[in-house]
C-alpha cells in the first residue's frame, strides 16, 4: 500500500515535469529529446503502478493465516470486555485499511481476509460491511463518475438568432448611414428646379471588452478527477457566452458595455421626443415613453415602446403582440427575419391561453416553432421581477421582437483562453496575490466586440409584461 502511494507521487511529479514541456508551443531539438524521456518516465511509472497493484491482488488472493491461527469457522468471538479493537476505534479504522489493501482494494476480498484474520463478528470485519456507515463503511472508497454535474442555465439566444457578424479587427469601425433624404417636387415647364441635400450620419463601434479570471489550486489540479481545468475551461466559456447574450437584449451602454435590444429602443423614443425607460428590480421604474411622431413617410412614429396592461386578458394580450408588429411596420423596418424574445414564463402563459371557446389561441403555432409567423427565442436572462412605475406590481417582464438584419456583432477578437502559473491576481478582499507562490494556476478568458443596430428603430418593445401560467 505504502508502495503504490509512493509511485503515485513520483508519477504526479513526472507528470508535471513533462506537461511543463508538453504545453510549449515549439520544442528545440534538445527540448524534444528531453520531452521524449519525461513522457518514458511517465509511462514506465504508470506501468510500476499497475505490476504493484497486480501484485497485491494477488498477494490478497494467496493470503494464509500466520502459525497457530485457527479458521474462523472454529474461532470464537473476540470478547468485549477484553478485546482492545472494542475500546480504541482507532484500531479498528487502521486494521480496516489493512484489510482493504490485502483485498486490492475489493471490499469482498477484504471482508474474505477479515475473516481469516479476526473472525466473523470480530469489529474489524463488521466495519467493512459498507452499508453500515459510520460504523465502518467510510473506509470503502465511493466510486466517481469522469464527469462534473454542470449547472442549469438559461441559453444565449442572440448570436443564434443570426444577426449580422462583422470583423472589426482594429478595435473600432465607423459605419456611415444617411439622416435625411433629398426632395422632389412638381413645377411648371419653366419653372427652375430646386435643390435639395442630403445628409449624413454614422454610427461608431468600438470594442467593449469581456473578461473573466480563476485562480485554481495546483493540486486540486494534480489530484481531481474528473479533471478540474477542464471543468472550469468549459464553465468561462459559458459564463462569457451568457453575460455577452445579456448585453445584447437588455444593456443600456454605460460601465464599458455594449448597448443592447432595450437601450436602441430608448435611443429610438427619446430622439423622437419622449422619454427613456429605466427598470429597475429593487425600486418603482421609469416607463419608457413614446414621443410625438415626426415624418412618418421616414417611419418616424414616435418609438417603439408599448406599455403592457396590468388586468391582462386574451385581448389585450393580441392586442398587444400585433402592436409591437406594427411598431415595426410603421418605423419601415424591413420584415424579413424578425425574431420575438421573452422569458419561459411568458412562452408558457401564450401555449396555455385558452380563448372563450375553449380553444388555444397559440399552441398550435407555437408547436411549429413561431409566433405570428416570426420565430422565437426563450431565455431567462429576461428578467420577471421588474418593479412598474408604482411599486403596485414586481413580477414585470419583457417582450422584444427585433429584425435581425439590423443588428450587428461586430468581433474584434474572438474567445481567447490563457493559462499561467506565474502570474498575480488581485482577489475578491483586494488582496495581491502571487499564483507561483501560492502553487496556483489562472485561467483568463478574454472576447472583444460590439453590438450595434443599423436603425435605432429595428426593434420593439413590451413592457411591464406580467402574463403568467394560473398555476406556476
Amino acid at each position: 500500500m505504502t508502495k503504490i502511494a509512493e509511485l503515485l507521487q513520483q508519477r504526479a511529479r513526472a507528470f508535471d515535469d513533462f506537461k511543463t514541456l508538453a504545453e510549449k508551443p515549439i520544442l528545440t531539438e534538445a527540448e524534444q529529446a528531453d520531452y521524449e524521456t519525461k513522457k518514458r518516465a511517465v509511462t514506465d511509472l504508470d506501468a510500476q503502478i499497475v505490476r504493484a497493484k497486480e501484485a497485491q491482488a494477488l498477494s490478497a488472493e494467496t493470503a494464509q493465516p500466520v502459525a497457530g491461527q485457527v479458521n474462523h469457522i472454529n474461532k470464537a468471538p473476540a470478547s468485549v470486555e477484553t478485546d482492545r479493537y472494542v475500546k480504541e476505534r482507532s484500531l479498528v479504522i487502521g486494521a480496516a485499511a489493512k484489510m482493504m489493501a490485502y483485498g486490492g482494494g475489493n471490499l469482498f476480498s477484504a471482508r474474505q481476509a477479515s475473516h481469516e484474520v479476526y473472525g466473523e463478528s470480530h469489529p474489524v470485519t463488521r466495519a467493512l460491511v459498507a452499508s453500515t456507515g459510520p460504523a465502518g463503511g467510510f473506509i470503502v472508497p465511493p466510486d466517481y463518475m469522469n464527469e462534473v454535474i454542470e449547472l442549469l442555465r438559461p441559453a444565449a439566444v442572440v448570436r443564434g438568432s443570426n444577426p449580422r457578424v462583422i470583423p472589426m479587427p482594429r478595435g473600432t469601425m465607423t459605419l456611415p448611414g444617411q439622416a435625411s433624404p433629398a426632395t422632389a417636387s412638381y413645377g411648371t415647364e419653366n419653372s427652375q428646379i430646386a435643390t435639395s441635400q442630403q445628409t449624413l450620419k454614422q454610427i461608431v463601434a468600438s470594442f467593449k471588452k469581456l473578461t473573466a479570471l480563476v485562480p485554481i489550486s495546483n493540486d486540486l489540479m494534480r489530484y481531481a478527477d474528473p479533471a478540474i481545468d477542464a471543468m472550469v475551461r468549459d464553465d468561462l466559456v459559458e459564463v462569457i457566452a451568457l453575460r455577452e447574450d445579456l448585453a445584447f437584449l437588455l444593456g443600456d451602454g454605460t460601465q464599458a458595455a455594449p448597448m443592447g435590444f432595450t437601450g436602441f429602443a430608448n435611443a429610438w423614443a427619446a430622439s423622437q421626443g419622449g422619454t427613456a425607460g429605466v427598470w429597475s428590480s429593487t425600486s418603482d421604474s421609469t416607463a419608457a415613453v413614446n414621443g410625438s411622431a415626426g415624418n412618418p413617410l421616414l417611419g418616424q412614429n414616435g418609438g417603439n415602446f408599448i406599455t403592457s396592461n396590468e388586468t391582462y386578458t386574451e385581448t389585450t394580450v393580441v392586442n398587444e403582440l400585433t402592436g409591437l408588429i406594427n411598431r415595426l411596420d410603421v418605423a419601415n423596418v424591413p420584415d424579413r427575419k424578425r425574431v420575438w424574445f421573452m422569458h419561459q414564463r411568458t412562452y408558457n402563459y401564450l401555449f396555455g391561453l385558452l380563448n372563450s371557446l375553449g380553444l388555444y389561441v397559440f399552441r398550435d403555432e407555437l408547436s411549429k416553432g413561431t409566433l405570428y409567423g416570426y420565430s422565437f427565442k426563450k431565455t431567462t436572462q429576461i428578467p420577471i421581477n421588474i418593479w412598474d412605475p408604482t411599486g403596485t406590481n414586481k413580477d414585470c417582464s419583457f417582450i422584444i421582437l427585433a429584425e435581425m438584419t439590423e443588428a450587428m456583432i461586430l468581433d474584434s477578437m474572438s474567445l481567447e483562453l490563457a493559462v499561467s502559473r506565474e502570474g498575480t491576481y488581485t482577489d475578491a478582499g483586494g488582496n495581491t496575490v502571487s499564483a507561483f507562490q501560492y502553487d496556483q494556476t489562472l485561467i483568463r478568458a478574454i472576447t472583444e466586440h460590439d453590438f450595434q443596430l443599423r436603425h435605432d428603430s429595428g426593434c420593439a418593445v413590451l413592457q411591464f409584461v406580467r402574463w403568467a401560467p394560473a398555476v406556476q
